[in-house]
């Protein structure tokens, strides 16, 4: 019985080695989504592109959101998905910046995707 103990424990600790590839594998997913989300709202690099459009439909209370502050909220949704997709990228403050993220996910999970649907942008 000892024995066979042991050879479970040794067989537990040998997985520690592989213990990064889960976190790895679920930052190399989100990097592209909140990149992408990010890019939606406003890409810096296109002269074209602006947040107007996203700050008008956090603000429309007829055919948007109707979210308050939504200046605020439309750099700060881009902010948290633009630095936080570089970040994830490369490696650096991942649970600092999970958390703007997280309330980012939750506030268009509960605004925009609950009614509109999951595929919704």
């Amino acid at each position: 019985m000892i024995q066979l103990l042991k050879n479970l424990q040794w067989s537990l600790n040998t997985t520690r080695k592989v213990d990064f590839l889960a976190p790895l594998l679920l930052r190399a997913y989100l990097i592209p989504v909140f990149w992408v989300a990010a890019n939606n709202k406003w890409n810096p690099f296109n002269p074209e592109s602006s947040l107007q459009s996203t700050i008008d439909w956090f603000a429309n209370p007829d055919w948007g959101l109707g979210l308050p502050f939504p200046e605020l909220m439309a750099y700060m949704a881009w902010g948290a998905e633009y630095f936080g997709a570089i970040l994830l990228l490369l490696g650096l403050a991942v649970r600092w910046v999970s958390i703007p993220l997280m309330i980012t996910m939750l506030v268009a999970a509960f605004s925009v995707h609950w009614k509109n649907g999951w595929q919704a942008i």
